[in-house]
């Protein structure tokens, strides 16, 4: 937990090595890597830290749930709260936004499938259909690209399952009000900690 809250981003991959080889469960590795990404996204809220060090610490993370990865994909991790499909939009490269988002629904405790970036409008809907997603987030930091999330949300339609899914827009340069009526998306935001406490309180709620 320490180690995401301090950002040791190269340290932490010998880290979780090291307490598996002690004997530690990945489950219990992969809960304390939480439990300190929370403490940061509550810290980033607070004032106490910057954008930089929220992104650092969920590239933390990253580097810990590659050396943890293959061991949780043998082993039972209980009930996910939800599927959520990400990615950049087709014509966006930029991955900081997302990274973040990522990081903080994975410490959630949500299964994330990664698109990646440059992502086709079509490949989001064929996605989140194949993994039978909750949420589909779309990272579009350019305002050239948000206009293509009218595309995600019009290619549900027409394969008739749109009510299926919640699909979010992301990206600093996005104005919530607007994207909401242009676009016919289900929430928009400008700041990633925002937009996991509406994926949450989505699925959370659902769940209840």
């Amino acid at each position: 937990m320490n180690a995401v809250i301090d950002i040791r981003y190269d340290e932490i991959a010998g880290l979780v090595l090291s307490a598996l080889k002690a004997g530690s469960d990945p489950l219990d590795v992969l809960g304390e890597l939480r439990e300190g990404l929370r403490v940061v996204g509550e810290r980033y809220q607070e004032g106490e830290y910057f954008l930089s060090q929220l992104f650092l610490a969920a590239e933390t993370m990253k580097n810990a749930l590659e050396v943890l990865q293959p061991l949780l994909a043998a082993t039972d991790q209980g009930e996910s709260k939800g599927t959520i499909v990400i990615g950049s939009i087709e014509g966006d490269i930029h991955d900081f936004g997302k990274a973040i988002v990522s990081s903080l629904l994975t410490a959630e405790g949500f299964h994330i499938v990664d698109l990646g970036v440059d992502v086709p409008s079509v490949r989001f809907v064929e996605e989140a259909e194949k993994a039978n997603a909750d949420v589909i987030g779309i990272s579009a930091l350019l305002s050239t690209t948000q206009p293509q999330s009218r595309d995600v949300v019009q290619g549900l339609e027409r394969r008739g399952i749109r009510d299926r899914f919640r699909v979010i827009l992301g990206g600093t340069g996005v104005v919530p009000e607007y994207a909401l009526a242009q676009y016919g998306v289900d929430a928009a935001v400008n700041d990633g900690v925002e937009a996991v406490k509406i994926i949450s309180g989505w699925l959370e709620g659902e769940q209840r």
